[in-house]
């Protein structure tokens, strides 16, 4: 999966184009038809291609030299410096391989002459430290050969004459070869200062023999540097005395490196199964995160490298586009990495609302520039694009043209700007994620009935229900609609099919799911009809507990239409018709009527809600059932508990206040202070609900005036609770 840093070997290879250049070249190199000693350079900077153009010049060459006659022909000897540790390991291997190259890789008897007066050549410089340039680095060099037959001691004597002569010799045996010798030396840049050095020097004097030719491939700007710190002078000028000929490889076409990065990132892409892909945003990154790095084929691999290792770690739980723009600059821009990553809480999320000033956006514009020189000097106008393709909030503070998007729909698509998602683009551990992106889909998409009733069991288990129902309002506009009644079924109740005939439906619960989510669900259903029959459903088929639940859903769609009160959800989308809410209120009122044949309305956890939408619908079956409940005394104190309105300060503080005086239409304040007053001397009061025995006690405290306003507070309702429970006791004593 991983790429390694590797030249291309031959012209078939080629994706950028560059083996016309080196077939240019390689005819440059067989058309110097001279037997003078001459060099090439051939010139870029790391990562640019070329080992690369090399090997294609030299596949080339010997293709050429296959078509020309012996006095045209070229050999190529390859030696590779950067393979060696040390200045005279490096001398004597540079000798050897250009001795056994033509003493071996050679049929021809004038070539193999050449290659023995060479061996002999270097084995006359094992003492030349009196050779001025460079005698220090070859003193210690070891013999090539020690079957000559003299002693060190003798060759020493006349070590002076002897290397002349070998040199001369040499030359001679080099004019007379018809053909020409090319030593091509790679990577000259990646060796110390003194090595670098070392090879000019061999190149120029020691080495600097007729009949060869030099391809040298090096970064022209670390060579002369180093040739400038050991040598003491103008390392450019240096390199000009030695390279006759030089060749600057061709920029590269960033179009065919873009292609090239694209068919890798494809091959990432096939290699997981495919993903969802924004084409508006990958255009956003990739032009202000990646492409502004993305130069050479080394920097294809070292990014895709990067990324392939980071996406394949966390690659369900985050965005494809996120990931590659923030492995990018993890890469190539650290500084805009690590303050991205010490910045979250100023970055993350996603448009709420509210309007935005062009003189603000330009404003903003220019002190995040400001800021942004001093984190990336090099590039602060990249670093903030790059910024601003990553994280909406960031960019349309910036931006009057920036795109808006939701918290939403930002954790919908496993955004890096999502708040939950955040830290996983940097920490690239799966430990902190609830429920993974695979069980949401599994489970919005692909479950079944019995399958997804035992996950929500799971999540229930796991207490990761709460977080399961975030996930569903994140991920809405990604249910199938076809999937809408099954979800709402197992996620609302217990057990039950909505819409399956008669199925009862059991165990909605307030305290599990809120109806403004059954709501949202219910709104991806595009069809109003099949909205409401959904709705009518579970009206008409909810258990008792469940069917007080679907009240406030009912409550709900009853404001949105501007019925019961005129609120701000008159402006709001309508789950159904008016038309179709009159069949709701005829589902509600009849099923209404049939609890409370066996059930006081008034001990309904519902009751409040229940009671003024029957008044609502029906008032005048209402008014006669109340009549008819209201002739009992605790009936009476529970009716004054759901009108009552429990309120909580700014510090605190709860109580209870009655605005709501409909209650009078029933029956009047005498008469409800006498039934309270005579009630809690007796046993049956105190065994009412909590609430009940403290509106009962708040009303006794508005009916005496203590508060100069209707709210009654805790404390003083408690202390009269308190009063009360004496009293009671004390007459429970004395009976």
């Amino acid at each position: 999966m991983f790429n390694t840093d590797k030249p291309i070997n031959k012209i078939s290879e080629d994706k950028l184009g560059r083996s016309s250049f080196a077939k240019q070249l390689a005819n440059a190199i067989m058309q110097f038809k001279t037997k003078d000693n001459y060099a090439i350079s051939l010139q870029g900077k790391w990562g640019c291609g070329k080992t690369s153009v090399l090997n294609m010049a030299v596949e080339e060459i010997k293709q050429l030299s296959q078509q020309v006659n012996e006095t045209e022909k070229i050999i190529i000897v390859q030696f590779n410096p950067w393979n060696f540790t040390d200045t005279n390991q490096l001398i004597n291997q540079f000798f050897l391989t250009l001795a056994n190259a033509l003493k071996f890789g050679n049929k021809e008897d004038q070539v193999k002459r050449v290659g023995a007066a060479i061996e002999k050549y270097s084995s006359a410089l094992e003492y030349s430290e009196y050779i001025p340039i460079v005698g220090k680095y070859l003193k210690l060099l070891p013999k090539l050969s020690a079957a000559w037959g003299k002693s060190l001691k003798e060759k020493a004597e006349n070590k002076q004459n002897d290397v002349s002569y070998r040199k001369k010799e040499l030359e001679k045996v080099l004019r007379e070869l018809d053909s020409r010798i090319l030593v091509v030396i790679d990577d000259i840049d990646r060796l110390s200062n003194e090595q670098i050095r070392l090879i000019f020097q061999l190149v120029s004097a020691v080495a600097g023999l007729p009949n060869i030719t030099y391809l040298l491939s090096f970064d022209n700007e670390i060579v002369a540097r180093a040739l400038g710190d050991v040598q003491h002078c103008d390392g450019k000028e240096y390199l000009e005395k030695i390279i006759q000929v030089p060749f600057d490889v061709p920029p590269l076409d960033i179009s065919k490196v873009h292609n090239i990065l694209f068919e890798k990132l494809n091959t990432l892409i096939e290699l997981h199964n495919g993903m969802e892909f924004d084409k508006n945003h990958w255009s956003e990154v990739f032009n202000s995160c990646i492409s502004p790095f993305i130069t050479t084929l080394r920097d294809i691999n070292r990014f895709y490298n990067a990324l392939s290792f980071m996406y394949a770690a966390v690659k369900e739980e985050v965005d494809f586009i996120d990931i590659a723009g923030i492995s990018c600059l993890r890469v190539f821009a650290s500084p805009i990495f690590e303050w991205i990553r010490e910045n979250k809480y100023s970055l993350v999320g996603g448009y709420t609302g509210g309007g935005i000033t062009l003189n603000d956006v330009k404003k903003r514009e220019a002190e995040i520039l400001e800021q942004f020189s001093e984190v990336y000097p090099e590039a602060p106008q990249t670093m903030q694009n790059a910024v601003a393709s990553l994280f909406p909030t960031f960019s349309n503070r910036i931006s009057f043209s920036s795109v808006f998007k939701t918290p939403f729909e930002i954790h919908q698509a496993m955004r890096i700007a999502s708040e939950s998602k955040f830290d996983l683009y940097f920490t690239l551990s799966l430990d902190n994620i609830k429920i993974s992106r695979k069980e949401i889909d599994e489970s919005l998409l692909n479950m079944k009935e019995n399958e997804l009733r035992a996950y929500i069991n799971t999540l229930h288990n796991r207490e990761l229900f709460g977080d399961y129902l975030e996930e569903i309002k994140y991920n809405l506009s990604r249910i199938p609609e076809n999937r809408i009644e099954l979800i709402l079924s197992v996620l609302v109740f217990r057990s039950g099919r909505i819409l399956k005939g008669k199925t009862r439906l059991i165990g909605a619960d307030l305290a599990t799911i809120s109806v403004y989510t059954i709501s949202d669900i219910l709104f991806r259903i595009n069809d109003e009809s099949n909205r409401y029959k959904i709705i009518a459903d579970m009206l008409s088929n909810t258990d008792f507990l469940s069917f007080q639940f679907l009240l406030h859903l009912l409550h709900i769609i009853e404001l949105t239409h501007g019925r019961i009160a005129e609120t701000s959800y008159m402006q709001e989308q309508k789950l159904v018709s008016l038309e179709h809410l009159y069949e709701l209120e005829k589902i509600f009122l009849e099923r209404t009527k049939g609890f409370v044949e066996v059930t006081n309305l008034l001990d309904w956890k519902e009751a409040r809600r229940a009671s003024f939408m029957w008044k609502f619908a029906e008032e005048k079956t209402y008014t006669d059932y109340m009549n008819n409940i209201l002739i009992d005394d605790t009936s009476v104190l529970k009716y004054i508990a759901i009108k009552a309105n429990e309120w909580t300060s700014s510090d605190g503080l709860t109580g209870y206040t009655f605005n709501d005086k409909s209650y009078l239409d029933f029956i009047s304040d005498e008469k409800i202070i006498n039934i309270i007053n005579n009630l809690r001397l007796k046993p049956l009061f105190w065994e009412m609900e909590l609430r009940v025995i403290r509106t009962a006690a708040a009303y006794i405290l508005l009916s005496l005036g203590k508060t100069e306003d209707d709210d009654i507070n805790i404390v003083l309702i408690n202390e009269k609770i308190d009063e009360w429970k004496k009293e009671f006791e004390k007459q429970n004593n004395l009976q």
